[in-house]
């Protein structure tokens, strides 16, 4: 009972990490973290890498959560 809730609590961690990565590459973003990006040699994600990345995501957090809750 208890690794399945730490695996859960671990894949919810990871996946909201990863959409948080997502929306710091975002081709939304202005255009003042478009240059800080660029000057700091980092990079945006284009809109479909965006997507699949960001879905991504939700899904293993919602995978966490189904973890944590299911008994």
């Amino acid at each position: 009972m208890k690794s399945k809730v730490f695996v859960g609590i671990l894949l919810l961690v990871v996946g909201l990490v990863i959409v948080y990565w997502a929306y710091n590459h975002s081709p939304h973003a202005g255009l003042g973290n478009i240059v800080i990006n660029e000057l700091s040699g980092s990079f945006t994600l284009s809109k479909p890498a965006y997507a699949g990345v960001t879905i991504g995501g939700i899904i293993i957090a919602v995978l966490g959560l189904y973890k944590i809750f299911k008994k």
